[in-house]
């Protein structure tokens, strides 16, 4: 026989999200739904295609409760889908197949973000590889903030990164959206950093952020997408720069001597840059009074 394939997702108040999600995750053998005392009709939905709905207190980010929800599956096999996901009926196909073999702990599956209505176009976001599918019994979900599991290369199965094998997810819909993931997001991920020990330095802040926004609009080659590319490099950067500012402000908020001298170094070179751009623009006057 095989295996059976349980669908896990946590939601609250996202009924208008979950009716494309749950028809996708038809081809599930089980269906079930975490509700976090949603106050619009999203259990009722739910149920509508036949999931199981159990309900939770709420809780600020999906991380928390990802075992909670699937310790109550019966499948061999857990999908983690949240309500702005949907599967590819390619992709549904492939992860019947890939639940037969014995030599797989966890899929990895390529994950095609829409941010404000448009696809991504270039590969780090249009194919981003997260590990959804996997054993029940071997793996279990950390519970840190955007953190995910990890398991043995050699058991793992990594989807091809193909259009019609991806998971759909419309990441951020509007402004309002991505700004609300901010709120709830950068301070847990600010909580987790002190939980792990870390220590606070405006160099360490700088230079996360910097490195984000390197990512965002280089590596992910965002301009490339015109405006829809530059507003989502925009907002996945600005987070991880709010991220450190709330464990600035959790470590206690301090203007410790350290980091004002390492922000006066870095601030001298920015006196000379006004005067050097008016020089600039002088010169260009001056050099267009010339050609007339």
């Amino acid at each position: 026989m095989t295996p059976s394939i349980s669908v896990c997702i946590v939601c609250r108040n996202e009924a208008d999200k979950l009716v494309e999600c749950l028809e996708s995750a038809r081809f599930a053998d089980e269906i079930l739904l975490l509700d976090l005392e949603s106050e619009d009709d999203s259990a009722a939905v739910a149920a509508r295609y036949g999931a199981r709905v159990v309900s939770h207190p709420r809780v600020p980010i999906v991380e928390l409760v990802r075992n909670t929800i699937a310790d109550e599956a019966t499948g061999v096999w857990i999908l983690a889908l949240d309500p702005d996901e949907r599967v590819t009926p390619g992709l549904a196909a492939l992860l019947r197949e890939v639940s037969v073999r014995e030599d797989v702990d966890v899929v990895t599956i390529p994950v095609m973000n829409h941010d404000f209505g448009h696809p991504a176009s270039t590969p780090i976001h249009r194919y981003d590889p997260k590990p959804r599918m996997y054993r029940r019994a071997v793996v279990r979900w950390p519970t840190e903030p955007n953190e995910l599991p990890h398991v043995d290369p050699a058991r793992r199965y990594d989807v091809p990164h193909r259009d019609d094998l991806v998971l759909i997810h419309e990441r951020n819909r509007t402004i309002v959206e991505a700004l609300e993931r901010v709120l709830r997001y950068a301070p847990a991920e600010a909580q987790a950093l002190l939980a792990a020990g870390e220590t606070f330095t405006a160099r360490k802040m700088l230079r996360r952020t910097v490195s984000k926004a390197y990512k965002q609009f280089v590596l992910a080659r965002s301009l490339e997408e015109g405006v829809p590319g530059l507003v989502r490099a925009f907002v996945l950067a600005s987070f991880h720069f709010y991220v450190w500012a709330c464990f600035w402000q959790l470590s206690g908020g301090e203007n410790a001597d350290p980091d004002r001298r390492y922000l006066r170094r870095l601030a001298l070179p920015l006196r000379v840059l006004p005067p050097l751009l008016a020089l600039g623009a002088r010169a260009r006057r001056v050099a267009g009074r010339g050609r007339t």
